[in-house]
C-alpha cells in the first residue's frame, strides 16, 4: 500500500509535459531498467516527435520527423500498434543521424520495444521506445504492465495538458482584459488632459479636443494653423502629451525668433571650431528631441535656404551638425505651427511646395476665440484660478458688467490677449474680491467698450437668449454708471427708469 501510495503522489508532481515525460522516465528507469528509452510526443504542428530519454545512464534529447516512416518511433505512430524489433541493426536503414547514433550506441545485440501512448478517449498521444535484449522486450511486452503504465501517463498527460491550456487562456484573457482596462485608462487621461487644458464647451472647442485626440496616436506630421494667439503651442504640446512619445522630450524652436544665420546651428548642432566662437561642440535641437517631438514654430518665417535642408531631415531623419563629416540620426516627429496663410506664400514662391506637403500630412486649423465666444466665461474661471492660485489669492466671481463686455469684444489677440487681460484685472483685485470693470485701467476699458460698438455682431455665440439680456442690461448700466460717475439719479434718468428700478437692477445683476 505505502509503495502505491508513494506512485500515486509522485505522479501529481509534475506541472507541463517534459516533468511528467522525466516522471515517465525516471518510473522505468528505477522500475524496469532498461537498456535505453525514449519517449516521443509530437509538437504543436505535429510535423516533429520531440524526444528525451536515457542511453544507459546518459540523457538523450532529439526530434524526429512525425512522417518519417523509414524510423521505428513514427511507424509505430502511423500504424498505432505495438511493435518489436529483436535487434537494431546498428540503424544502417535510419534517414535520422541522430536517431541512428542512438541506434548504434544501443548495439546489434539489443532490440526496440515501441507503443503507441494513448490518452483517455484512446486517441495516440505519443511513442515509447524501450531498448534491451530481445527476450526481455518480449518479457515486458505479454505481462502487459507497460501498457497498463503508459494508459496512467496518457490520462495524466491529457490533464496537464488542459491545464495548461486553461492556464494559457486564462493568462491571454487576464492580458486581454489589462490590455482594455489600460486603453481605457489612457482614453480617460487623454480626455482630462485635454478638458483641463483645453478648455472649452464649444462645438468649436469640442471638434478640436476630437482631433487631438485622433492624430496623437500616430506619428505622421502636423501642420497647425491659425491666429497669433489662438493656442497653437497648447495645441502641439497635447499632441505630444497624448502620444506614444510623451514620456520623451518636446523640443520647440520659434523659427521667426532666430536670427537666419544661426537657425541651421540651432537645430543641427555643432563641432568645436566649426565656426569662429565655436569653442565646444553643441548639441542640435533635432538630436535633442531624439525619441519625441520637434515644434516648429512660425514654420512659415523659415528661410528658403533653409527649407531645404530641413525637407531632407524630415525625409531621411539623418543630418549632419555643422564642422562634422558624419551624419547622425535622429527619430522624432515634426510638429509645425504658423499663422502665415503657407497655401498663399506657396503659390508665391516664399515657402517651398514639396516641404509644406511634408509637413502637411496631418492639419489642425484652431479657431479664434470669436469664433468660440461662449468658452469666455469658463476660459476666464479657469485663468482666474490660475492666477489666484499662482498669487495666494482667492478671488470671488466673474462681475456680469465685465463678463458682458468680454462677450462683445472681437479678441483680436485671441485666447492670449484674454489671459492677459485677466491678468491685469486679478492684478488689481484684492484678495477675496469679484473681478469687475473697476478692475481694469481705462485704456482697456475704452478698447473694450469702441470694439463693442463697432463690431458688427451677427450673435451665433448667444446660446442662453435670458442670460445674454441680463449680461447686456448689465453692461448699459455699468457703462452709464462711469459716464455718470456713480450717480444713480442722472443714470436713471438717462435711461428713462425709475431711481428705484436702476437700484432692483444694480442689485440683481450685481452692478456697482
Amino acid at each position: 500500500m505505502q509503495r502505491a501510495l508513494e506512485f500515486a503522489l509522485s505522479l501529481t508532481l509534475p506541472d507541463d509535459e517534459i516533468a511528467l515525460t522525466d516522471w515517465l522516465l525516471a518510473v522505468l528507469h528505477k522500475h524496469w531498467q532498461p537498456q535505453g528509452v525514449l519517449v516521443g510526443l509530437p509538437e504543436f504542428s505535429g510535423r516533429q516527435l520531440e524526444c528525451r530519454g536515457l542511453a544507459g545512464n546518459t540523457p538523450v534529447a532529439l526530434a524526429l520527423e512525425a512522417d518519417d516512416f523509414g524510423q521505428p518511433l513514427a511507424y509505430v505512430m502511423l500504424k498505432n500498434q505495438v511493435r518489436i524489433w529483436d535487434t537494431l541493426y546498428g540503424g544502417a536503414r535510419i534517414d535520422n543521424a541522430a536517431f541512428r547514433q542512438l541506434l548504434t550506441d544501443m548495439g546489434t545485440h539489443n532490440g526496440l520495444l515501441a507503443l503507441p501512448i494513448p490518452d483517455a478517449a484512446g486517441k495516440l498521444c505519443g511513442v515509447l521506445g524501450i531498448f534491451d535484449k530481445g527476450d526481455q522486450l518480449w518479457a515486458w511486452r505479454n505481462a502487459g504492465d507497460l501498457e497498463l503504465l503508459l494508459q496512467v501517463f496518457g490520462r495524466q498527460l491529457a490533464r496537464v495538458k488542459s491545464l495548461r491550456r486553461n492556464q494559457r487562456e486564462s493568462t491571454q484573457l487576464r492580458a486581454s482584459l489589462r490590455q482594455i482596462a489600460d486603453e481605457s485608462e489612457a482614453r480617460r487621461h487623454t480626455a482630462t488632459l485635454l478638458e483641463n487644458q483645453l478648455v472649452g464647451q464649444s462645438t468649436a472647442a469640442r471638434h478640436l479636443r476630437d482631433q487631438i485626440a485622433q492624430i496623437a496616436g500616430h506619428s505622421l506630421s502636423v501642420l497647425i494653423q491659425g491666429e497669433t494667439g489662438s493656442g497653437k503651442e497648447v495645441v502641439a504640446r497635447l499632441l505630444h502629451q497624448c502620444s506614444p512619445r510623451a514620456d520623451r522630450p518636446f523640443v520647440a524652436i520659434n523659427c521667426a525668433a532666430i536670427p537666419e544665420n544661426l537657425i541651421e546651428s540651432e537645430l543641427f548642432g555643432y563641432l568645436k571650431g566649426a565656426f569662429s566662437g565655436a569653442q565646444s561642440n553643441k548639441e542640435g535641437l533635432v538630436a535633442q528631441a531624439h525619441g519625441g517631438t520637434l515644434f516648429l514654430d512660425e514654420v512659415g518665417d523659415m528661410p528658403l535656404a533653409m527649407q531645404a535642408k530641413l525637407l531632407r531631415v524630415l525625409e531621411t531623419r539623418c543630418y549632419r551638425p555643422l564642422g562634422s563629416d558624419k551624419e547622425c540620426h535622429s527619430d522624432f516627429r515634426v510638429i509645425a505651427a504658423t499663422h502665415q496663410p503657407l497655401d498663399e506664400q506657396v503659390a508665391d514662391g516664399r515657402f517651398r511646395q514639396d516641404l509644406f506637403h511634408r509637413l502637411c500630412q496631418s492639419q489642425i486649423l484652431v479657431p479664434a476665440l470669436r469664433e468660440r465666444a461662449e468658452d469666455i466665461a469658463l476660459l476666464s474661471k479657469h485663468f482666474i484660478a490660475g492666477f489666484g492660485e499662482r498669487e495666494g489669492k482667492r478671488f470671488g466671481t466673474l462681475r456680469r458688467p465685465l463678463l458682458a463686455m468680454l462677450l462683445a469684444y472681437s479678441f483680436p489677440g485671441n485666447v492670449r490677449e484674454l489671459r492677459n487681460l485677466l491678468e491685469v484685472a486679478c492684478a488689481h483685485t484684492a484678495d477675496g474680491g469679484d473681478i469687475g470693470p473697476d478692475a481694469l485701467p481705462l485704456e482697456i476699458l475704452s478698447r473694450l467698450e469702441d470694439d463693442a460698438c463697432d463690431m458688427g455682431d451677427d450673435y451665433n455665440h448667444i446660446q442662453d437668449l435670458r442670460q445674454a439680456l441680463c449680461d447686456y442690461e448689465a453692461a448699459v448700466i455699468a457703462a452709464r454708471l462711469r459716464y455718470y460717475q456713480g450717480n444713480r439719479l442722472r443714470v436713471a434718468e438717462s435711461l428713462n427708469i425709475a431711481r428705484r428700478t436702476l437700484d432692483h437692477k444694480c442689485m440683481k445683476l450685481e452692478v456697482q
